[in-house]
């Protein structure tokens, strides 16, 4: 074996050389091989403190440390190289090593003694600004569980940010996914903490303090939005904010002109925004007085119809929740949904029938629309759709003639919800399962149900 023979006498010492040779050929089988040499190599070189000078070595000693110093750093380089080789297996093995390299140098002392710059130098190459590396990030995600490496991941990648001016759109991606690795941790241990580096023997071990990661975790986070972010990026950042993010910051209200300002850009982006927006305003008594207004200009066929419509639709039904809302609100908000309703797809029609029904049952004084006579003509509504604001859209003053409308349907799911308000509403609300409804799941269950009368495209012949 070579790392026997390299370790029996430093006159096989350049049998180091020819393992570079290897490591740097262009057979993959002979790259792989040689990074588990060198693996089992560093852990000899390090447990024998062969990678560490001491004031007592003599000079020949001294010199061959220092060699070994070298092809230690040559080795590196190699390996942070190696990291975006289009072979999977190359890239998995070349994190692998340096994450032990990482655990061996910080071994190499009686206290603690993080190898931030091994690390600084792993973690921003993982944030490169010319190559996409999720595949890498995925793997490194692993390695995040433990509290040393996920402090120390903030801490890289705080100080990359901060000598940052401009920045591209794949370094900003990178981030992101190295951000969304990160779990954190619901509890700090104080007798056995989790870390990668192991602590039995060290005098003065690593304790994660909670403040100190909470606060590298929040000024992480305020400096990467401060960016303008790809729109890819931002809606996914959007979606996951109000749950892995904010919950963990020092100060969440912090992220109310990131927020305001993604809420007015309209259309997606806007309604990505909503929930984060309502838990500031929710949980820590943000002012945000126009939010009605805007989720009421944000309620469109566009948006109803879109791709992210079953979470518009849970976002309206929790914003309002509250029966403290003026009528002359909610009263808008159904004749809105209502109208939009004539020119939806099935699935958002049954929605919208199972919001409007449940807000109709939720404020008592909106029940008002069901009695009043229907309109004769559509220009005879008084209703006015493109008013901006809800309280001149004079919604209570109308009925909801649409809702009779869509009691003709063809679909006769969308014909039996919308019957419900012929009759006494149920007291308590409708179970919110249209939200998980497709074309195909509604079409299944039509198949099994019986039916004595079937709704007919085309008028029945008359009998003679």
């Amino acid at each position: 074996m070579i790392v026997e023979k390299i370790l029996q006498s430093k006159k096989n010492a350049n049998c180091i050389l020819d393992l570079e040779k290897s490591l740097l050929s262009n057979d993959e089988d002979d790259i792989l091989s040689s990074m588990h040499t060198y693996q089992k190599l560093f852990v000899q070189l390090y447990e024998r403190n062969m990678i560490q000078l001491s004031p007592n070595l003599d000079s020949n000693e001294e010199k061959y440390r220092l060699w070994l110093i070298d092809r230690k750093n040559d080795l590196v380089d190699n390996l942070l190289t190696y990291l975006n080789y289009n072979n999977e297996k190359i890239q998995g093995e070349s994190l692998e090593v340096l994450m032990t390299l990482v655990k061996l140098e910080g071994l190499n002392s009686e206290e603690w003694n993080f190898p931030n710059e091994l690390f600084g130098k792993i973690v921003n190459e993982l944030l490169s600004h010319c190559v996409d590396e999720k595949g890498n990030i995925h793997k490194f995600q692993e390695y995040m569980q433990y509290h040393d490496i996920l402090m120390h991941s903030l801490k890289a990648a705080l100080n990359i940010l901060n000598d940052k001016e401009k920045v591209t759109d794949i370094f900003l991606t990178n981030l992101f996914y190295l951000l969304n690795t990160i779990n954190f941790p619901k509890e700090f241990q104080t007798t056995t903490p989790n870390t990668y580096l192991p602590q039995g023997s060290l005098k003065a071990p690593f304790f994660c303090k909670k403040n100190l990661l909470r606060k590298l975790f929040s000024n992480t986070w305020f400096r990467y939005l401060k960016f303008q972010l790809p729109i890819p990026v931002l809606k996914r950042v959007l979606l996951m904010l109000h749950k892995k993010v904010i919950p963990h910051l020092q100060n969440p209200c912090l992220l109310t002109d990131f927020l305001t300002d993604s809420y007015n850009q309209k259309g997606i982006i806007s309604l990505l925004s909503l929930n984060s927006l309502f838990f500031l305003i929710d949980r820590y008594n943000v002012e945000y007085p126009d939010f009605f207004l805007k989720l009421y200009s944000l309620t469109n066929a566009e948006i109803i119809n879109g791709k992210y419509s079953p979470r518009f639709f849970y976002l309206c039904d929790l914003f309002l929740s509250s029966t403290h809302l003026p009528a002359y609100l909610i009263g808008a908000f159904v004749k809105k949904l209502s109208r939009i309703a004539l020119l939806s797809q099935t699935d958002s029609i049954l929605r919208i029938l199972c919001l409007v029904i449940n807000l109709i049952i939720r404020h008592k004084s909106i029940t008002v629309l069901i009695n009043q006579e229907n309109p004769t003509e559509m220009f005879e509504d008084p209703f006015d759709f493109d008013a901006s604001d809800p309280a001149k859209s004079c919604a209570l003053d109308s009925s909801l003639w649409e809702i009779k409308t869509l009691q003709s349907h063809i679909v006769p799911e969308i014909s039996r919800k919308a019957k419900m308000i012929n009759r006494a509403l149920p007291s308590l609300e409708l179970e919110n399962t249209a939200l998980d409804i497709t074309i195909d799941s509604l079409y299944k269950k039509e198949r099994k149900r019986h039916f004595t009368e079937v709704p007919l495209a085309v008028n029945r012949p008359l009998k003679i």
